[in-house]
């Protein structure tokens, strides 16, 4: 267990930094946000059946 709680013993160099930040690309990969139709699907899911 005391490995499992020790996710913090490592650093990350600024190329890896750099690497990680381009994956970034400002939109969702499972809907769009913006599209009316897609958050009025998504609003009328229920997920308690």
């Amino acid at each position: 267990m005391a490995e499992n709680l020790d996710v913090f013993d490592f650093q990350l160099t600024d190329d890896e930094m750099a690497r990680i930040a381009t994956l970034d690309t400002g939109r969702s990969h499972i809907f769009d946000h913006h599209a009316p139709e897609a958050v009025k699907g998504l609003g009328a899911t229920r997920f308690d059946t």
